[in-house]
């Protein structure tokens, strides 16, 4: 049991309005591509993709960037560029 106890009694949380915080695709997009990106002077910081892949496929992403001589994460960068070149 935990020392620190919060009481909810008596607290109502407040209604939110239809609509309230609801932002457009692009500024939604945007503002996720850009949050907390950029900084002082050295440009926009790459964001980070977390994702679950099958053994098998992380086995052969691995045996290829070291065929090329390359990280995984280096491959997978340039097949994502190659596959959204439109």
């Amino acid at each position: 049991m935990s020392k620190f106890k919060v009481s909810t009694k008596g607290r109502e949380k407040a209604p939110v309005p239809p609509g309230a915080g609801v932002k457009s695709v692009d500024k939604f997009i945007q503002g996720a591509a850009l949050a907390d990106a950029v900084t002082q002077g050295r440009g926009v910081k790459p964001m980070r993709l977390n994702l679950e892949i099958d053994v098998e496929i992380h086995r052969k992403l691995k045996i290829r960037a070291a065929e090329r001589g390359v990280s995984i994460s280096k491959l997978v960068r340039d097949l994502i560029d190659k596959e959204l070149e439109s």
